[in-house]
Formats: structure tokens, sequence, C-alpha cells
């Protein structure tokens, strides 16, 4: 009888230890939820112990990756304006139709007058560029080499006070002079009252014996004004090339 005891406490022992530990694994749980914050509080500590030592180290690290990434952005930036430009360059070579020689140049200079509307080319004489140039981007007229030294030229666009160019508008034929008036256009003058010109003309060079090659994209007409009291008509033109955002361009011979 007293061997049957313990064996039959034995086949109750899993019982009992299922039954611990479904009780008190809640309590443990909490134990080691209580136990764990001093814990990573110790361990905290002793970190910023040993990192405090190094922190003018680390700084001095993370400003020299900085400078690297601030030097690799600019070099990246710098190849990008690179590859633009010469795509750029090499769409303005291809461009159809053009009288050569074409010397391609890059727009190095603006004038801050608000009353005098010019670039600068890094291209002069030595280049091939000279006085009265024909100086177009990709899109159009940009306008003409008003002057030239060795080195670079100064260009005169198509909205200065002092341009002056023969125009055709394009889809009826109707002939003016445009001329710069500043603020980002130019007016088509001396049209007669009837002339057949409409908003959306695509206005082009007349090539009238002047120094602009016929066929030459100038601008659209954006306004048209009919005075008849003086018997003529006139109209704004919003000039095609990019005047102001333009950086390469293509300098053509004069067309006499």
């Amino acid at each position: 009888m007293r061997l049957l005891a313990p064996l039959r406490v034995s086949r109750f022992l899993p019982l009992i230890g299922l039954f611990l530990l479904i009780v008190f694994a809640p309590i443990r749980r909490a134990c080691l939820t209580v136990l764990r914050w001093p814990y990573r509080a110790a361990a905290g500590t002793l970190q910023a112990v040993f990192l405090v030592p190094q922190l003018p180290q680390l700084a001095r690290e993370q400003s020299a990756w900085q400078e690297q990434l601030a030097q690799v952005q600019l070099e990246n930036a710098q190849l990008r304006a690179q590859l633009r430009a010469l795509v750029h360059a090499e769409a303005l070579k291809a461009l159809p139709g053009l009288p050569e020689p074409r010397v391609v140049a890059q727009v190095v200079g603006r004038s801050t007058l608000p009353a005098e509307h010019t670039v600068l080319l890094n291209r002069g004489r030595r280049h091939g560029v000279d006085k009265d140039i024909v100086v177009i981007d990709i899109h159009g007229v940009m306008g003409r080499v008003a002057d030239a030294d060795e080195a670079t030229a100064l260009v005169m666009l198509l909205t200065d006070a002092d341009s002056r160019v023969g125009a055709a508008v394009e889809r009826s034929r109707e002939t003016g002079l445009l001329v710069g008036r500043g603020r980002s256009y130019a007016e088509l003058i001396y049209l007669d009252l009837d002339a057949d010109i409409e908003v959306g003309d695509r206005v082009v060079t007349a090539g009238l014996g002047e120094l602009f090659p016929k066929g030459l994209v100038l601008g659209t007409v954006v306004d048209v004004r009919r005075e008849p009291v003086i018997g003529s008509t006139s109209a704004w033109v919003r000039p095609a090339a990019r005047l102001g955002q333009v950086e390469e361009v293509l300098c053509l011979p004069p067309a006499r």
C-alpha cells in the first residue's frame, strides 16, 4: 500500500506541472516585464558612458561624410548639365535645311537692363562668329550678333527695342516688319488693314535681301490690332525661341 501512494502521485505530476505553468505564466511574464525596464535603462546608461568619449570623433566623421555627399551631388549635377548641353548641341547641329558653316555656342551672360535685351556668347571671331551672324535655338530665331570680339559675341534678341526683322505670316504670306517691344514680345507692323492674319498664325523670316535666311521661325501671333483710322494692322508676336532660358545656341552665316 505504501508503494502505491508514490505511484498514484506520479501520475498527476504532468497535470500538476501544467497547472503550475498556466497559473504562474502571467506572473512570470509580469516579472520579466518589470525587470526588463531597469535592465534596458542600465544597458542604455552603460552604452552612453562608452559613447560619450567617442562623440567628437563621430561628429567629425559625420561632417566628413556630409562633405563627401555634397561633393558627389555637385559632380552628378555637373555631369547631368554637361550631358544635357551635349545632347542639345547635337540636336542643334542636326537641324535640317540650315546654311553652313554652323557654330554651336553657349550663353554665358545676360543683360540686366530692362530696356536692353542681349545675351553674351562664348564664341567670337576666331570661332567664325562675327557681326550680323544669325543666332537660333532649337525652337526658332533668337536674334543676331550686334558686336563681336575674338572670344565672345553680343547677341541682340528679337525683343530688344533696336531689333528689326523682315517677317511673313507663314499661312497667308502677309509681310511686315517685326520690331522688338521688350517684355518678351515683338510687334509685326506695316500690315494692310485687311491683312490676312489671325491669332495663332506662325511668323517666319521673310528673307527679303537681308541678314536672316528665309523661312526661319520667329514666333506666334498672340494678338491682332486693326486701326481703321490709319488704315493698318499690327500684331503682337511671342518669340518661339526661349529667350530667357536658352543655354546653347546655333550661329548661322547671314543670308547675304
